[in-house]
């Protein structure tokens, strides 16, 4: 079964998985936007509840945490409107052909390096301002802060990297 060549000698099946391709694109992207807002959020109410040693603020804190799950809920309704009548082995598919995609792996390999880096760096600022400045953070705070640092680099440059 032969197609017609389209405009400019493209066959038509080749637009139609460009376009399904690009499509799963903008959708894996608007995903990662929503992993990324909810990761700042996250590390922003850690560094306010842990920073602070007023009760009013540890509140405040604790009543922005209960926002996040609104966040996510409304979020993963505004990824998924992209794909409303898609089939699950059909989109499967197709993620497994974005995975070995050569610009998302080279994507991904910058992301590594800068997101492992960054938490590197952290932790050296961390020990190098210990010397300098009395913290009074708890290990588990240096521990999610350093986390929230390379995870949120990691998902910004995978995104500055993937193709739009």
């Amino acid at each position: 079964m032969a197609t017609k060549p389209a405009i400019g000698g493209r066959s038509v099946i080749n637009q139609n998985s460009d376009e399904r391709s690009d499509r799963l694109v903008r959708h894996e992207r608007r995903g990662l936007w929503l992993c990324l807002l909810v990761i700042v959020l996250l590390g922003v109410v850690a560094l306010l509840a842990g920073m602070s040693s007023d009760p009013a603020k540890t509140r405040y804190a604790e009543r922005l945490m209960t926002l996040i799950p609104i966040v996510i809920f409304f979020g993963a309704i505004w990824v998924n409107r992209l794909h409303p009548g898609a089939k699950p082995a059909q989109m499967k598919e197709q993620q497994r052909a974005m995975l070995n995609d050569e610009l998302r792996l080279v994507a991904s390999q910058h992301a590594f390096k800068a997101g492992f880096l960054s938490m590197l760096g952290a932790q050296a600022l961390f020990c190098l301002l210990s010397f300098v400045l009395t913290l009074s953070w708890s290990a588990g705070l240096l521990a999610a802060t350093t986390v929230t640092l390379g995870t949120a680099v990691f998902i910004g440059v995978f995104l500055f990297y993937d193709r739009a």
